[in-house]
């Protein structure tokens, strides 16, 4: 039986409502150690309309890193899937012709991938509309969190070399500057189920209930003049993690103020940030380092010249993450807030749009499958 599989292929185009269109691409061939995936929901994220605009992906390449459904075909290589299952993954999506998100039939690996409870999940699609955090029991929920939840465990478990025993981190802080974007919300959460450490978050103060509710210990508005005293005040000699989630060069430096007092400290970021770009000070010991999600399958990414490594520590430290620490805890995790759209591939250029012109705050834009 021959299969029509569309996707939201990248035009080569800058301009507004024009980064993708619709196309038809050949059917997927999974290797021996992936999983085929019959899409149902979309998530967008800044990083598909930035390789765009950074010349990293190419006219015809998939757009689309996030993508939730069922489960259609497993390679014989693969332990612990099945056809029929619930799961949402994350890829490399927006830089090959051949992998990405936003096309019917997704190819996944399974250290990305995130397998639910077929009895505790809702299909009926959410409404078009904004939609509360909740509980991930919907695939447009389940669509939401790959990307992130990739970029916290290789934050955490390897460039952060933060160790999942509450009891050790029961008296360390963590900040996460930018507790209400994708990442911090997602970040707070595992910091404080998996790892056990005090939570320390910033975010407009209209983010400051929610973000306590999901395990915040204090969240400080970044607006006030005096934030950085605020979280000292808290943290004292004790932020012994830091994680930039927003990462320009204004919130590298704050973050690197803020932990001032910590004699030990490491602090990470998510756009290559290295300290020679703010004021730093020879007499502490920090360690700097920029978390790459794409870097997870082993293989270095060469985006336009700028290569990452992905060593064997790296990978293997991160699916000790996501098989070991992710399981235990997904029931438990919520997703952020949503704004869904209208269904289907065309409604990709809109997704982008709002990401890329800053029109959505503390949500995550998704979108059903055809």
């Amino acid at each position: 039986m021959s299969h029509i599989n569309k996707a939201a292929l990248l035009t080569g185009s800058t301009d507004k409502g024009q980064l993708t269109e619709v196309g038809e691409i050949a059917y997927p061939k999974i290797n021996d150690d992936q999983i085929l995936i019959k899409a149902i929901a979309y998530a967008a994220n800044p990083t598909d309309w930035k390789h765009v605009l950074g010349k990293w992906g190419g006219k015809g390449d998939i757009a689309g890193s996030d993508v939730s459904g069922t489960v259609i075909e497993v390679g014989p290589k693969v332990k612990g899937f099945e056809v029929g299952d619930v799961v949402s993954s994350f890829m490399h999506g927006n830089f090959s012709k051949t992998r990405g998100a936003f096309s019917d039939y997704v190819i996944a690996d399974v250290n990305t991938t995130i397998k639910y409870d077929k009895s505790t999940f809702n299909s009926k699609p959410l409404e078009v509309g904004d939609h509360k955090s909740d509980s991930i029991n919907t695939f447009e929920g389940a669509a939401s969190i790959n990307l992130g939840l990739v970029t916290v465990g290789l934050s955490f478990n390897h460039k952060l070399g933060i160790k999942a025993d509450k009891q050790t981190n029961a008296s360390k802080y963590i900040l996460i500057w930018g507790g209400a974007t994708a990442t911090g919300i997602l970040a707070i959460q595992v910091a404080k189920l998996a790892y056990g450490l005090k939570v320390i978050t910033t975010a407009s103060s209209k983010h400051h209930d929610f973000l306590k509710s999901l395990g915040a210990d204090e969240v400080f508005d970044y607006h006030d003049s005096n934030v950085i005293e605020q979280i000292k005040k808290t943290g004292g000699a004790n932020i012994n993690y830091a994680l930039d989630t927003v990462s320009n060069e204004q919130t590298f430096q704050s973050v690197y103020d803020a932990t001032a007092d910590t004699k030990d400290v490491a602090i990470d970021n998510l756009l290559f940030l290295t300290p020679d770009k703010i004021k730093t000070d020879d007499s502490r010991k920090v360690s700097f380092q920029t978390s790459l999600a794409y870097c997870v399958d082993g293989n270095d990414v060469n985006l336009n010249g700028l290569v990452v490594p992905s060593p064997p520590e790296l990978v293997k430290e991160f699916n000790d993450f996501w098989f070991n620490v992710i399981p235990q805890y997904v029931t438990k995790l919520r997703h952020a807030n949503l704004k869904v759209l209208e269904p289907g591939l065309k409604t990709t250029n809109e997704a982008l749009e709002l990401l890329r012109e800053d029109k959505v705050a503390g949500q995550k834009v998704v979108f059903r499958a055809n």
